[in-house]
């Protein structure tokens, strides 16, 4: 419906639900359901770690982050000094939020209060980072103004929003008035006044990547629980929409997204909240999730899921992953096509964040199943995802084992962009052999395209495609992929890419790559890599990159182990060199990689470069 709503229909709809009184968050709403949580051994740890944050910030209560901290973003480019101390302080509205939801205890309202008052006492909810955002040279000439910027909302001060409005909605009757009254103000002049008084666009209001979905589902969240009028409402929510649906427009028809899987999570949980609070709000006459290209969206996670909780993982993301089991069973109310979550990929720990905890103990169901919902029992599961050019295939061994590939095409200027274009994921049940090194540290200097691609999570020399006489691949939407060809049959799949406008190369005429995956039933899985390259002038120099999760060793001539599988090539065209990479990602995770670089003896004018990858198991 999101995508055929007018705005007289959600006027109608809110001026007739308005006599309704209808109850928001109905979940959290009753007592009896929150005693059944508190009761549930599932959830057991939680709330006994909660009980002890509620005793350690009762006693030494958090602290905004000193102006020494705020700076320090704009002077070295460190974000993560500020941001742990801001999550502390904002630590003291989820802990005490939730333990009140069970218990009319008073210290934990007056650690509540004070949490509040504190947060509201900040200088801006603005994460450093986002500071200036409207600034089209962002986040060049920010700092070294002698005034700062105007305020703007950012993904942390819109969710603050929401989650201010949503606790001071369901605590108010426990708070003291006054509390209450600072809370609603704060919203107003930080969120409502800079959004909805502004007619010019937020800078994640041109976007299609995760910000447009949190940013404007948290504001339409909090205008639901806080603006009364139906008409104002209805005039406010009609921005949210469109911003929704300006999002909704960067996923594919089949319903990929080329952030992946884990900004997915982000972006989509936060449209799937504000979509329930619209449908309790309006009496269930709008609900924006009833709609095909939705079903495809909530579908696609599973397609990345490859085995032991790893995932695919291009652009920024780590390599493994948990899903919010709440969120995909509320999927799975509109939607009975999204799969159950493999155990592994289900949410472990409860992050004590009120929004996250309080959907997951209770949208999930109330027993988890074990059915594995990632690898179904289907031999093979693959889907082709033709807009964002990403080819992905899961296919299960007769002995059960899985084995998956992934590639992909598209443009250099994708949201959280490697220069990656024809790069491809290997992985043989539970270990990635050729791998994709993912998410960096996020600095100021990861973000400005000149240092960002130097890097070896995001620079093409981090990813295995070519490196044509030194040169890499360029940023920017000019730097593209043509998709050529595309089929899937019984035995195999075969994924083929144009990869000539990725690379700024004056000897290069034409560079294509194709895949072969076969997959027969009763014969071993491979996969067969071809790079057709032709050039104006012989190249002097023409590497073949792979990017290894496991050590190669050279078996003989043309031929590399890579754990469970074999390289195999043409002896004597190519001397090999292996590089040992450490990586530190942005969750300081250390990971080892290695990269295989193969380097043509002879080049010519034309060249084609087969490379096979077999199982071994």
């Amino acid at each position: 419906m999101i995508s055929t709503l007018t705005l007289r229909q959600l006027k109608t709809a809110l001026e007739q639900a308005k006599q309704e009184k209808n109850e928001l968050f109905v979940e959290a709403a009753s007592p009896e359901r929150w005693s059944e949580v508190r009761k549930d051994e599932r959830y057991a740890a939680f709330w006994e770690r909660l009980e002890t944050q509620a005793a350690l910030l009762s006693g030494s209560p958090a602290i905004a982050p000193l102006f020494s901290d705020f700076i320090l973003f704009g002077e070295t480019g460190d974000r993560k000094t500020y941001e742990e101390k801001q999550n502390h302080l904002f630590s003291g509205l989820h802990v005490f939020s939730m333990l009140a939801m069970t218990d009319d205890r008073p210290e934990w309202n007056k650690g509540l209060e004070n949490a509040i008052w504190s947060i509201c006492n900040e200088y801006t909810w603005v994460l450093p980072a986002h500071v200036g955002l409207y600034v089209n040279e962002y986040p060049h000439g920010i700092w070294e103004e002698p005034l700062p910027p105007r305020e703007t909302v950012d993904l942390f001060s819109a969710m603050a929003g929401f989650v201010l409005a949503e606790i001071i909605h369901r605590q108010s009757s426990r708070l003291h008035p006054w509390v209450v009254a600072r809370a609603k103000a704060e919203i107003e002049r930080r969120i409502f006044q800079v959004y909805f008084h502004d007619p010019v666009p937020q800078n994640w209001e041109l976007k299609t990547n995760n910000w447009p979905a949190v940013c404007a589902s948290s504001i339409g969240a909090a205008a639901i629980y806080l603006i009364e009028d139906s008409e104002k409402l209805a005039g406010m929510l009609w921005r949210v929409i469109g911003v929704l649906r300006q999002y909704l427009s960067g996923f594919d028809e089949q319903g990929a997204t080329s952030e992946g899987p884990h900004y997915w999570q982000f972006g989509f949980s936060q449209l799937v909240c504000f979509a329930e609070l619209l449908k309790e709000r309006t009496g269930g006459r709008i609900m924006l999730l009833t709609e095909p290209k939705i079903e495809h969206i909530a579908q696609f996670p599973y397609y990345c899921l490859l085995t032991d909780g790893k995932v695919i993982n291009f652009s920024d993301a780590s390599h493994e992953i948990q899903l919010h089991t709440g969120f995909i069973q509320r999927l799975r109310d509109y939607f009975p096509s999204v799969a159950l979550l493999p155990e592994e990929y289900q949410l472990k720990v409860i992050p004590a964040n009120w929004t996250e905890a309080s959907r997951l103990m209770l949208w999930s169901p109330p027993v988890q199943h074990s059915e594995a919902g990632g690898v179904p029992a289907e031999r093979v599961q693959e889907r082709m995802f033709a807009g964002n050019q990403w080819f992905i295939s899961k296919v299960r061994q007769a002995d059960g084992r899985v084995a998956a590939f992934a590639a992909k095409g598209g443009h250099n200027e994708e949201p959280h962009n490697h220069n990656d274009l024809g790069h491809f994921i290997l992985h043989i049940d539970g270990t990635t052999v050729l791998a994709d090194i993912g998410i960096g540290v996020y600095t100021k200097q990861y973000f400005q395209p000149e240092y960002r691609y130097e890097t070896i999570h995001a620079g093409s020399h981090g990813h295995s495609v070519p490196i044509i006489e030194g040169c890499r691949q360029g940023f920017g939407r000019t730097y593209r992929t043509e998709l050529l060809h595309s089929e899937i049959t019984e035995n195999k799949a075969r994924f083929v890419l144009d990869l000539t406008q990725a690379y700024e190369c004056s000897t290069l005429q034409r560079l294509t790559r194709e895949f072969v995956w076969h997959r027969p039933e009763h014969e071993g899985v491979q996969l067969v890599l071809t790079d057709i390259a032709e050039f104006h002038e012989s190249p002097a120099v023409y590497q073949e990159v792979f990017i290894c999760g496991v050590e190669p060793r050279q078996l003989g001539p043309g031929r590399i182990a890579l754990g469970e599988a074999e390289m195999i090539f043409e002896e004597g065209e190519w001397e090999i060199e292996v590089q040992e990479q450490w990586t530190v990602s942005h969750r300081g995770d250390r990971n080892m990689f290695h990269r295989l670089i193969l380097t043509r003896q002879r080049s010519s004018l034309s060249m084609e470069c087969r490379f096979r990858f077999q199982l071994t198991y």
